[in-house]
């Protein structure tokens, strides 16, 4: 009998940490999203200043790019970076972007909130970018 309470308890506990976990920001910052705007996301890219003082952005507008990104599939909701289809096209170098990539993921890699990670991120990419140009 105590077999059959300890497997209903951890079983309860799995569905419980499950739910939490598949509703939870850290996996998901944009749950809401119905579509992003395309003229509304270059907006928010072209505007992006050049050297940003990351603790100067909110964590609301940290999402909110996180969510463009997600919405365009550059990045999933594990925090993989997908540009696979940008470097097959020829758009992005794969060559000279990936080091910066793997760079900057590096430097953020103990930040441990989804948003703030992967913002930090691409800025760091961003920063990089800007001074090999």
């Amino acid at each position: 009998m105590s077999g059959q309470v300890s497997l209903s308890l951890l079983l309860c506990v799995a569905f419980t940490l499950r739910y939490q976990l598949s509703n939870s920001e850290f996996y998901d910052p944009c749950p809401h999203t119905n579509g992003i705007d395309e003229d509304e996301a270059e907006a928010v890219f072209r505007d992006w200043p050049a050297y940003l003082s990351l603790s100067s952005v909110n964590r609301t507008h940290k999402c909110y790019v996180i969510c463009i990104f997600q919405y365009y599939n550059i990045v999933s909701t594990s925090g993989e970076i997908t540009l696979e289809k940008y470097y097959d096209s020829g758009v992005i170098d794969e060559f000279a972007v990936a080091p910066k990539i793997n760079r900057c993921r590096y430097e953020f890699r103990k930040e441990e909130d989804f948003c703030e990670r992967m913002f930090a991120v691409f800025n760091c990419l961003r920063q990089e970018l800007l001074m090999s140009s």
